[in-house]
């Protein structure tokens, strides 16, 4: 006499799509982080307060120590900052300059970046820093 059995389902899910789908995403993020911005060393100047504000059209310029000047990611020599800057502060909505600059930037430099970043058209002037946390006063007995 010949029984038949009845094959149960498996229980074990495949892990082998949920693996690579993961592996492609950490990719995927690991390639697009390098290109956000660019690659110079910065050491911001520290604050204890921050308004917080980042309007999406904003211009962002980045001074490091050495001198190399970038805008939105692509280097600029200082001669060329102005008429760099003009076609996109006069696209923005805002007419805003975020200034990134290394904490052991010299002042003149400091000063020509905003000078062309006037004579460009912008109209409002914001200096990137890192907040540091403050400390609460001691409340004493």
């Amino acid at each position: 006499m010949h029984f038949r059995r009845v094959k149960k389902p498996s229980t074990a899910l495949d892990m082998g799509p949920l693996i690579d789908c993961v592996l492609q995403l950490l990719i995927f993020f690991m390639l697009s982080s390098t290109f956000m911005s660019p690659k110079v060393r910065l050491e911001l100047p520290q604050a204890t307060v921050s308004d917080g504000s980042t309007k999406p059209d904003t211009v962002v310029v980045t001074a490091a120590a050495e001198g190399l000047l970038f805008v939105n990611q692509h280097e600029v020599p200082i001669g060329r900052l102005e008429p760099t800057l003009r076609p996109l502060i006069e696209s923005s909505q805002t007419k805003a300059v975020i200034f990134r600059g290394d904490k052991a930037l010299p002042f003149g430099t400091f000063i020509q970046v905003i000078d062309a970043a006037r004579r460009a058209g912008a109209k409002d002037l914001d200096i990137a820093h890192t907040l540091t946390p403050t400390q609460e006063p001691d409340s004493g007995p």
